[in-house]
């Protein structure tokens, strides 16, 4: 797919600082002060560098001031080379540049230490203004809507930025917004279960310290076992997927909700949402990071249509946006994909009943109303072919470029059908081998290497290829987890859109080693399934299995030599839909 990855950055717009609940630290705040009282600069404190302290005159020519972060407030300017008499003030703030000769001083609001008070008439070139200095009381509160997440709130005196960096035996990982407010909140995500943290809030040079606790984890979101990582060639991040907790069979029903998981390299989760109350029916649950958080697409319920419709979740676990277009509401039939475009719009797949009982596959683009601006029907540009019978396409996933006009809009049993995104007009059908019956644009070379069935084609506009998770076929009786009937791959295929040729490139187990008989005797995949380039040209797959003996994997490989560089199992009877290789959301490592 064509994707686009973005970092975000929490806005803090915070609380006042309270006594902090459970281990949190509570200091005063101070501020720095200057030598001498003189003409304030902007909200500085009173403060000169030249001049006396005590009673008289004094002229000297104006000089110009900065607006500084803290201290005391400060005189009003005289007039330049004005003699004027100093009012009576408090202590002096430091900080901020040359000043205008003063007028008479106002009580300083907050005292600069070390400060001089007095009367007299304000120096000239007063320096003036302090920065935010000292400790700061912190409030550390749990995320209610996860154990792995908290709040960390503190108050200042002056505007200033918010920092937190947090981590359990060092200070690891920091989240930082460099807006400048008073009353500062700031979410930490990326803390892992039953684990004390240390917690440091830093605005300007203040800071503050605590520790916070995080809970144990849903019983239902398991921990991954990394078996392989090499960090020399994997590609850095977390990795965001859907999970599916199993009721000890083979198909693809679970008692529990729908759940989207972001897991570390070493397996832990990092973050989670559970969606919703309602059973996770079919599991093929898509989930995207978005600018705002994490889409997470619909699922059925046990009449097979909607049950859960698409959601957005901010990175607080709070619902931000859901899907109320009339497909989406009870007894519609939205499924499987859900994706946020980079217009900020939304698109969703339906499943729309014909006649002769079939299911039509209908592609809706949605604005963030969900109304809707856009839709393809994939049976107008692609009839189903002659015998066909209920779910005859199964529509997985839609891959969008609107400026470009270009749209690939993907059916499992029948394949990838191009079209432009105007006025949709169909420009080639891909065709898969399992359900397209003579339907298809494509000669394959070699001729045997059509895949079977697909899910979530990867469009790389750079150099032409496309990359398909090949589920291998189906039939009743087909297991998850036993290749004597079908087994998975992932395949790459250079497509030239003109000679009508696809050209398989690379294919994943194919001829290569593989770490163990799982790759060979267990990979089939029924289900679901994803393939994604890396940046560094990897690729990532998800080999989701449901079966209550053999586990589902999401693994890293080498393009060039077929090196498994990172696999992560799940438990046995767990199972995964889609997974992505994500920057790290909010947080950041600490380098120095």
């Amino acid at each position: 797919m064509i994707y686009s990855r973005t970092r975000l950055i929490v806005g803090s717009s915070l609380l006042a600082a309270l006594v902090g609940c459970g281990n949190s630290a509570h200091n005063t705040s101070n501020s720095s002060g200057g030598s001498s009282s003189g003409a304030a600069g902007g909200s500085g404190g009173t403060g000169g560098t030249s001049g006396t302290a005590s009673g008289g005159t004094s002229t000297g020519a104006a000089g110009t001031g900065t607006l500084a972060k803290s201290g005391g407030a400060g005189g009003t300017s005289g007039a330049s080379g004005m003699p004027s008499s100093g009012g009576t003030g408090v202590t002096a703030g430091s900080g901020g540049t040359s000043a205008p000769a003063g007028g008479a001083g106002v009580p300083g609001s907050s005292a600069g230490a070390g400060g001089v008070s007095g009367s007299g008439p304000a120096a000239s070139g007063g320096s003036a203004g302090a920065t935010v200095t000292g400790s700061l009381t912190l409030t550390i509160d749990p995320n209610p809507n996860s154990v792995i997440s908290c709040f960390v709130s503190w108050h200042t005196d002056q505007p200033a930025n918010s920092v937190v960096q947090f981590g359990d035996t060092a200070y690891e990982w920091e989240i930082s917004d460099d807006t400048m407010v008073t009353d500062h909140k700031v979410l930490v995500i990326g803390m892992h279960a039953m684990t004390s943290y240390m917690i440091k809030a830093i605005s300007g040079s203040a800071s503050g310290t605590g520790t916070f606790m995080t809970g144990m984890m849903p019983a239902t979101i398991p921990n991954g076992t990394v078996m392989i990582h090499d960090t020399t060639k994997t590609q850095p991040g977390w990795t965001l997927m859907n999970v599916q907790k199993g009721n000890g069979t083979t198909n693809a029903r679970s008692d529990y909700p729908p759940m989207a998981v972001i897991y570390d390299e070493n397996g832990l989760p990092v973050w989670y949402v559970i969606d919703g109350t309602n059973p996770d029916i079919g599991g093929a649950v898509s989930t995207q990071l978005t600018d705002k958080g994490v889409l997470i697409g619909p699922t059925w319920n046990a009449n097979l249509t909607n049950g859960t419709p698409p959601r957005e979740y901010d990175f607080a676990g709070n619902i931000i946006w859901e899907c109320t277009y009339q497909a989406c509401l009870p007894g519609g039939n939205v499924t499987h994909h859900a994706a946020k475009l980079p217009n900020g719009h939304y698109v969703i797949i339906e499943y729309v009943n014909a006649s002769g009982g079939l299911q039509n596959p209908v592609f809706h683009e949605l604005d963030a109303d969900s109304n809707e601006v856009w839709h393809l029907d994939y049976a107008s540009l692609v009839p189903p072919p002659s015998g066909s019978t209920s779910d005859w396409c199964h529509a997985n996933s839609i891959t969008l470029d609107i400026d470009k006009n270009e749209v690939w809009a993907n059916c499992r049993w029948v394949g990838l059908l191009k079209t432009t995104y105007t006025n949709p007009t169909k420009q080639w059908l891909l065709q898969a081998k399992y359900g397209s019956k003579g339907l298809g644009d494509f000669a394959y070379s070699p001729t045997t290497s059509e895949f079977d069935d697909s899910h979530d084609p990867e469009i790389h506009e750079d150099d032409g290829t496309i990359l398909f998770f090949d589920n291998g076929g189906y039939s009743q009786g087909a297991v998850g987890g036993d290749t004597s009937m079908f087994h998975s791959r992932a395949v790459e295929y250079t497509v030239d859109e003109t000679a009508k040729t696809a050209t398989l490139e690379w294919e994943f187990p194919g001829s290569f080693a593989v770490p163990d008989s799982w790759y060979t005797d267990k990979w089939y995949t029924p289900f679901w399934g994803d393939a994604d380039r890396q940046p560094n040209g990897n690729i990532l797959i998800t080999g989701g299995i449901r079966n209550p003996s053999v586990e589902s994997r999401v693994f890293e490989v080498t393009k060039a030599d077929g090196k498994v560089v990172w696999e992560f199992r799940f438990p046995p009877d767990y199972g995964v839909y889609r997974s992505d290789r994500i920057t790290p959301p909010l947080v950041h490592a600490i380098t120095n």
